[in-house]
């Protein structure tokens, strides 16, 4: 299906830079929106606005992995080792954390919850990214094999089902028996969708512009929504920003879809040393951003900068700490790991 370019694709370099930034304006924004009712109307308009269009971050790393990930040839020993690794690392980033709640919050986890919710929540996306992993060598062999007639069954399924429980969800009727593989996980869908975009992109284009008008669209659309829910609530209403939400899927769709489509974007070589090392360290800085977050929450006082001032500011402060940070601990990591069994490194 696909001609694999060995050249650096800097346009997904570009997409791992932009959602890594996001992902701390994600919980930064939290910060904000969950403040209604302590904030002015502007500030929290404004963490919505940054919320909601952050909130394609999570769904494009997915995508950035099934674009990568599906064309590769099937491989059970880069597919174990990849497994291995993950679990090591969630092992590991689950005994820092327990550590650092017990030191920081005098908080202790409750081991009894370790299926059900991570030790620090934003390590649910290592407990989903695991299942695809362990899977991978079916999707991949599946995907390749499917026709192109298959794959839009897919798409139009996916996006259904999506739609169909979300729906559900919202009328507190969970489906108890979902449909496996096109209705049982929206992380799954967007894994596939990744490398569904890098097929279909070939053949027909909607254009960069046509993309990102949709996404904004979708965007404008779920920030109403969120702000006459809160406004009947009373309080901050966060339904709208989860990842199964189909607002939120074609907003991500629609922004990784654009840059993909966009062409060869030229930068200077500057820009790509840059790009490359913020890339090289996303994972890291994913992990670790939320132990300065939570320096920032307890030690200062966000709050007393309005939104429009307090969300860059510290986005910005926390991803360029947490850069730094993510640097010095992966070249640690990179001189320790020659000692570890070569399997799980």
């Amino acid at each position: 299906m696909i001609v694999v370019s060995r050249e650096r694709n800097y346009n997904i370099e570009l997409l791992r830079v932009i959602s890594c930034i996001l992902v701390v304006c994600i919980h930064v924004s939290n910060v904000y929106s969950r403040a209604y009712g302590e904030v002015s109307g502007g500030t929290y308009l404004f963490s919505l606005i940054t919320n909601c269009f952050s909130r394609v971050a999570v769904p494009v790393f997915f995508m950035i992995s099934g674009y990568l990930l599906l064309e590769e040839n099937v491989s059970l020993r880069k597919s174990v080792h990849r497994v291995l690794h993950t679990l090591m690392v969630l092992v590991f980033w689950s005994v820092l954390y327990y550590i650092w709640n017990i030191v920081f919050w005098d908080d202790r986890y409750d081991f009894a919850t370790l299926f059900e919710e991570p030790v620090k929540k934003h390590l649910w996306f290592l407990y989903a990214i695991l299942g695809m992993y362990i899977a991978l060598p079916f999707f991949q062999l599946l995907f390749k094999k499917m026709s192109r007639r298959l794959t839009e069954y897919f798409v139009v399924l996916w996006v259904f089902f999506l739609t169909f429980y979300y729906v559900l969800a919202l009328a507190d009727m969970e489906f108890t028996y979902p449909v496996p593989m096109v209705g049982n996980s929206s992380y799954l869908g967007y894994f596939v969708m990744g490398y569904i975009i890098r097929y279909l992109s070939e053949e027909n284009q909607l254009g960069s512009k046509l993309c990102f008008t949709i996404a904004i669209a979708a965007g404008i659309i779920n920030i109403g929504l969120t702000c006459c829910g809160t406004w009947v609530s009373g309080s901050h209403e966060e339904i709208f920003f989860q990842y199964r939400n189909p607002l939120i899927a074609i907003c991500s769709l629609g922004v990784f879809a654009g840059i993909v489509e966009h062409g060869r974007i030229r930068f200077t070589e500057a820009q790509k040393t840059l790009m490359q090392m913020i890339s090289r360290h996303s994972f890291t800085i994913y992990l670790s951003h939320i132990i300065f977050l939570d320096i920032v929450k307890e030690e200062m006082e966000p709050l007393d900068l309005p939104g429009w001032i307090g969300i860059p500011f510290y986005t910005i402060g926390i991803f360029l700490v947490t850069f730094a940070f993510a640097v010095a601990a992966d070249n640690a990591w990179k001189h320790l790991r020659q000692y570890l069994p070569k399997a799980i490194v």
